[in-house]
């Protein structure tokens, strides 16, 4: 069965089965008279449980569900509850995720150079034991599908929020559930038919459209308002728009310090940089903002990292941890203010300040890093 799901969904991969111990296993009944949400979490599950296995099957690793059903409870556990972790470490997380992935590039030269079509393997059967376990002495094929079901947990979480809808993951690990039979045994049917998920599908395709129109009326409305809070902000403007000087009266949240504006750094040699957790160039230029960061910091160089309005405290902090971040205040632009007026909705943007609130912007961090380097070493001579 073929559960079509509008564009939010993200990976689309193939599909593999096996069996488990069911008598262990609490099933959820999932009947006519269930709600909306519930039958959405249904589907999803059936939809996201199937591009697991197919996921396992292409890395020729066995689709251990019950695993990646305590990675997607965990996830949505970790969502709900800043002070939950993960069992697994996100190094480890990262480092297995590598792993599968270089074995797939092997695979795909393989498959490449060779003059016929490599023969397929069998599935690598599950053990799919249950309760579920995981910890540091697993096998990597076992983390490999703790961390898939920690994405897809992720998604499953976002998707509700997306949609507004209070999606109840029982009925969610009952979809991945129910998926699995059916592929493991013909004769075995999910508990809705296909013609009723399609009906769910068609009205939260629907309902997406909706609250995406609410949601273009609702940023509009607020562009206008950030417009009005910052224009008594601007003051002398460049040719290009930008104001002439930082104003530290900017709103800004602070994430590592108490902060609510930038009025503390008034007066001081500045290098901001305005990032987002998940813009890949701004991963990529943090390992050598922080070496600049620390290089100059003893001599009197203040380095604040301003995350962009679009991301939030904890994702905030998980960055800072994952890059081991010293010598940087970090802040938040959660106003959208110093975006507004200092950006131009691109990150990463890298700002030298000098102390009456002049500024020097580089929009092209690698090309730009020689001159960055100079500017800071000359603005720090002149103090």
């Amino acid at each position: 069965m073929r559960f079509r799901i509008f564009s939010l969904l993200v990976i689309t991969l193939v599909l593999g089965a096996c069996d488990t111990d069911k008598t262990a296993v609490e099933k959820t009944v999932v009947g006519p008279n269930a709600t909306d949400d519930q039958k959405f979490a249904y589907m999803l599950g059936a939809q996201f449980g199937a591009q697991f296995a197919m996921i396992a099957k292409q890395f020729e690793a066995p689709a251990e569900e019950e695993l990646f059903i305590l990675g997607s409870s965990e996830a949505q556990k970790m969502m709900a509850d800043t002070s939950f972790h993960l069992q697994l470490p996100d190094d480890t997380l990262r480092l297995v995720g590598q792993r599968f992935q270089e074995n797939a590039r092997k695979l795909q030269e393989i498959a490449k150079t060779s003059p016929t079509p490599p023969p397929v393997k069998p599935e690598i059967p599950a053990l799919n034991k249950y309760p579920a376990t995981i910890s540091l002495t697993s096998s990597d094929n076992d983390k490999f599908a703790y961390m898939l079901g920690v994405q897809f947990g992720t998604q499953f979480v976002l998707l509700g929020k997306e949609f507004k809808a209070t999606l109840d993951e029982k009925f969610f690990i009952q979809g991945i559930r129910d998926a699995r039979a059916m592929r493991a045994d013909s004769t075995q049917h999910m508990q809705l038919s296909e013609d009723t998920l399609r009906a769910v599908s068609t009205r939260y395709q629907q309902k997406a459209q909706e609250l995406r129109a609410e949601a273009q009326k609702k940023a509009m409305e607020e562009q206008k308002e950030i417009e009005t809070e910052v224009a008594p902000l601007r003051g002398d403007t460049l040719p290009d728009g930008l104001p002439t000087k930082i104003n530290f009266r900017v709103k800004v949240t602070g994430v590592s310090v108490e902060s609510s504006d930038l009025q503390a750094y008034a007066g001081k040699p500045l290098f901001i940089f305005y990032f987002s957790t998940t813009c890949g160039h701004c991963r990529h230029a943090t390992p050598e903002i922080q070496k600049i960061a620390s290089e100059f910091s003893a001599l009197g160089l203040t380095t604040l990292a301003i995350a962009s309005g679009g991301n939030n405290k904890r994702d905030i902090r998980a960055f800072a941890e994952e890059f081991k971040i010293e010598n940087m205040v970090m802040l938040f632009d959660e106003s959208r203010q110093f975006g507004q007026l200092y950006g131009d909705g691109y990150v990463p943007k890298i700002y030298v300040v000098k102390p009456d609130g002049s500024y020097i912007l580089y929009k092209d961090f690698t090309k730009d890093l020689p001159q960055m380097r100079s500017d800071i070493a000359a603005l720090l001579k002149k103090k």
